[in-house]
């Protein structure tokens, strides 16, 4: 069976919305994307997915989140700030959102790239705010029992060709003893 064939009605509904398939099809490759289109991109989150051993109910969350997070890249108007509604993520969320009321899931999808924002943050020097940023995220998380979600998505989803780990190690320190 194919990495990307739907193991759901949900995922089956998803991979026939236009809109979607609009959306995976869109990129080229890029920093951090070296595989082109976010479809290429899905199907290494997917494959990473299915290595990780201790997920249990978790992969139907994880798969959902995988085939949406960057799929609204296309829509995002790179002649303005991507912030607010103008933010792949929170694009991602609205879609998401018409197939699941999961609020763990549509949190995830949300805040996705929220942890390497931060970081990107300190590499630019102004590591405080990093790891303010950071910790603002960890306590939305816990709060609302998707931390460990997050986490397991953050290493599938940037566990690829192109994606260094050094993001990921810093936001993990950071959420020691976090739950």
């Amino acid at each position: 069976m194919s990495v990307l064939a739907p193991r759901s009605e949900i995922e089956r509904r998803i991979l026939s919305d236009t809109r979607w398939r609009a959306g995976a099809a869109w990129g080229a490759p890029r920093s951090g994307h070296p595989e082109g289109t976010v479809v290429r991109h899905i199907v290494q989150v997917l494959r990473n997915i299915d290595r990780i051993e201790d997920q249990g109910a978790k992969r139907d969350e994880l798969r959902l989140i995988a085939l949406v997070h960057d799929t609204f890249k296309y829509q995002v108007d790179r002649s303005r700030p991507r912030v607010g509604a103008n933010d792949h993520a929170r694009l991602a969320r609205a879609f998401a959102h018409e197939y699941t009321t999961d609020a763990q899931v549509l949190l995830v999808v949300e805040t996705h790239d929220d942890a390497y924002r931060a970081w990107r943050a300190g590499q630019r020097g102004d590591e405080a705010a990093a790891r303010a940023r950071a910790q603002e995220l960890i306590k939305r998380l816990t709060k609302d029992g998707a931390l460990a979600l997050y986490l397991a998505f953050y290493q599938a989803d940037n566990d690829v060709p192109g994606k260094t780990p050094e993001h990921r190690e810093w936001f993990v320190g950071l959420c020691r003893g976090c739950s």
